[in-house]
């Protein structure tokens, strides 16, 4: 059996916070709140071993020329908060400068000990919004917010991307109103790679210079998921000289879905049945429960136009699912032939969208590229900004999307301070 070691106060507190030589806890207070004895306060007092001489930014050994006073807040031991105090030497370097040492258990100009940063950070991460945080660890929501804020930019200058191949472009809202943020995302690795202010050319140049910075090329890039926004087309036309143009199978279903409603509202002003049945027509036929399947299919028969328009959005969805691109322009193209004998107005000008992006649709058939993954990116998105109440500030909010969706490798820093 082996012997136990009996450790003093200082140095169970110390291995317990991860100090290393040449640091060392010297005093250890303890503050009793007289109103809620059960929440007191721990002061731990730091110090380093006489006659240790610290070392500059490139390795020499350095005269100490003075010292300034720092505190710090730790992580709870138990119930009680904690908060480091040393007196941080600052040193004359070989150039004849005097400057502040950095302590291996904060980062520099930080109130926070890197364990207590990481902590907060990863309960961020959980799902938590800034104010639960907050409450959580007796802080401003807004000190939190700072947190994250530093740990994503050191995070974006950190981690370098790897080139991106595919990659889609989406809109999300910022705020409510006409307010949104265009969003460059990585379909392969799932991660957003740019973000832009706006849903314009110049936000998806924004998030282009982004992505730039962080080594991956917009002329490397092979493919871009888009919708049929000029703004995006003229974007990607300009920016990504090489890639291929896909335009999204999901916003092209859309514009159809779109253009069946427009029918409804055509036929509903003469056929008052077809009043608070628009979500049924939207739907697919297979996900609609049994006795709404007999509606559609009663109106349809009903209502022939609408049935028409009903039916083509239906088979619309099976030109998608073709086993070969050859077969999914070879159907599509019969499918246009059938929508333009519909006559109806709606289904009409959906056809004329088609045609005049007909590159970028059926490019689709070949690499199979659609913005899948930023559609369900955006609904996380959406939950950020729910979270956090809105964000007045738009770089916070670009900086907590990056926290969540951006992959980065962020300081979540191990369990031992030196």
């Amino acid at each position: 059996m082996k012997n136990k070691q009996v450790l003093s106060p200082e140095e169970l507190f110390g291995t317990a916070i991860g100090l290393q030589a040449p640091w060392h806890i010297d005093k250890i207070e303890y503050e009793q709140n007289g109103e809620s004895p059960s929440i007191s306060v721990l002061h731990l007092h730091l110090s380093y071993d006489p006659g240790y001489s610290f070392e500059d930014s490139v390795g020499n050994r350095c005269p100490i020329y003075d010292h300034v006073k720092r505190k710090w807040r730790h992580l709870n031991f138990f119930q009680h908060e904690c908060y480091i105090y040393a007196d941080v030497p600052r040193i004359t370097t070989t150039e004849g400068k005097v400057t502040t040492i950095e302590v291996p258990w904060a980062r520099p100009g930080s109130s926070f000990t890197l364990l207590m940063e990481a902590y907060c950070m990863t309960i961020a991460r959980s799902g938590m919004s800034l104010p639960q945080v907050g409450r959580l660890v007796g802080l401003d929501s807004r000190v939190i917010g700072r947190m994250i804020g530093h740990a994503v930019e050191e995070g974006l200058e950190k981690t370098p991307l790897v080139q991106v191949k595919q990659l889609s472009i989406d809109e999300t809202s910022s705020k409510k109103g006409h307010n949104y943020i265009t969003i460059l995302s990585d379909a392969k690795e799932k991660k957003v790679v740019g973000i832009g202010v706006g849903r314009n050319k110049e936000a998806v140049l924004a998030g282009i210079q982004e992505m730039e910075v962080r080594g991956s090329k917009a002329s490397e890039v092979a493919e871009v998921a888009i919708d049929l926004s000029p703004a995006y087309t003229s974007a990607a036309l300009e920016y990504f000289e090489r890639a291929s143009i896909v335009y999204d199978r999901f916003h092209v279903e859309q514009l159809l879905s779109k253009a069946l409603d427009t029918v409804r509202k055509i036929e509903r002003k003469e056929c008052s049945q077809l009043r608070n049945t628009k979500y049924m027509w939207l739907r697919n036929y297979r996900d609609l429960k049994e006795e709404d399947q007999r509606i559609v299919e009663y109106l349809s028969n009903l209502y022939p136009t609408i049935g028409k328009a009903y039916q083509l959005k239906e088979q619309f969805k099976e030109v998608w699912e073709q086993s070969s691109a050859e077969k999914g322009i070879r159907v599509l193209r019969a499918w246009l032939h059938m929508a333009k004998q519909s006559k109806l107005q709606p289904i009409m000008a959906f056809v004329k969208t088609l045609e005049s992006h007909w590159s970028g649709i059926i490019t689709y058939f070949k690499s199979r590229l659609n913005n899948g993954y930023a559609e369900r990116l955006n609904l996380v998105i959406q939950e950020i900004k729910r979270r956090g109440r809105g964000y007045r500030n738009m770089e916070n909010f670009m900086r907590m999307i990056y926290f969540h969706c951006g992959k980065l490798c962020l300081p979540i820093y191990p369990l031992k301070m030196a």
